[in-house]
């Protein structure tokens, strides 16, 4: 199958796939959220700007936290912290997978050493192990993001591999290399552009996974409160028992961000996977 015939697979998915038209729609938001945050922010989200615990209102739309500083901001903030490292781990993990995956399927020698690795990855538990990591090794979101990211490239490059190997039985490809043409070309031009959509989709759930576990991280109290995220601001407000006080817009609010956030992407993957094996 040629580039230009997967292209046009995936803009027949776009086009015709509702849960995907949903999830672009969702994340589409909150993309706007944070090119927003670029260019106007409500006020300093770090600063007292109003009363304490002062409920959402016309001034303060979302709200105030236990030292009047506004939710606002700080949700705006939260929302290209927090998309940031759910992208960081998709990179990542999508990066590690396909190279790995397609590798495994056309290099022979290459092939039982991965994916032995790969098992020994997926048996990993990866909350109680990022909290055994955040606990010694205090990291930023940032290298939090990586070590998910390549905790969750195994899923990724197992399908690849599977992919690559039906690929690699075709007459085509068969022909292809018998005429000469280089193993490389083939690996990383023909099958990657098979494999793309399928390695999207993976990706997508290591966002879903990444963004999750640095919510929990920070609810535990295992996180850098002062960076922004809506996981942080959910600890903080929990700290400052907020429900208790009535204040439930100071945890409602990004603890349904993360919900609607974590639903769109689900919905694109969903819409992915339900549509790439007929590119």
């Amino acid at each position: 199958m040629s580039e230009s015939a997967t292209f046009r697979g995936l803009n027949n998915i776009l086009y015709k796939n509702s849960f995907l038209k949903a999830g672009i729609i969702i994340i589409s938001f909150f993309i706007g959220v944070i090119l927003v945050t670029f260019v106007y922010l409500p006020s300093n989200p770090y600063a007292s700007v109003g009363p304490d615990f002062a409920p959402p209102s016309y001034s303060f739309p979302f709200g105030t936290t236990n030292i009047g500083q506004n939710i606002l901001s700080q949700w705006m903030v939260g929302t290209g912290s927090t998309l940031s490292v759910g992208l960081i781990a998709a990179v990542v993990s999508m990066v590690f997978g396909v190279m790995f995956g397609i590798s495994a399927a056309f290099v022979k020698h290459m092939d039982e050493p991965l994916m032995r690795s790969a098992d020994v990855i997926l048996t990993l538990p990866t909350l109680p192990l990022m909290i055994v990591l955040a606990a010694f090794l205090k990291p930023t979101e940032d290298l939090i993001a990586i070590i998910i990211g390549i905790l969750s490239w195994p899923a990724t490059a197992r399908v690849i591999r599977s992919t690559s190997l039906s690929i690699k039985s075709q007459p085509y490809i068969e022909v292809a290399l018998m005429s000469g043409v280089p193993k490389r070309a083939i690996m990383f031009k023909d099958v990657f552009f098979h494999t793309l959509p399928i390695a999207l989709t993976y990706s997508i759930f290591s966002i879903i996974g990444a963004i999750l576990t640095i919510a929990s991280l920070n609810f535990l109290g295992l996180g850098n409160l002062s960076y922004i995220t809506w996981g942080s601001m959910i600890a903080l407000a929990n700290d400052s028992s907020a429900i208790y006080l009535g204040a439930w817009w100071w945890i409602i609010i990004p603890g349904l961000s993360i919900i609607l956030l974590s639903t769109g992407f689900a919905f694109i993957a969903y819409g992915l996977e339900t549509k790439w094996r007929s590119i």
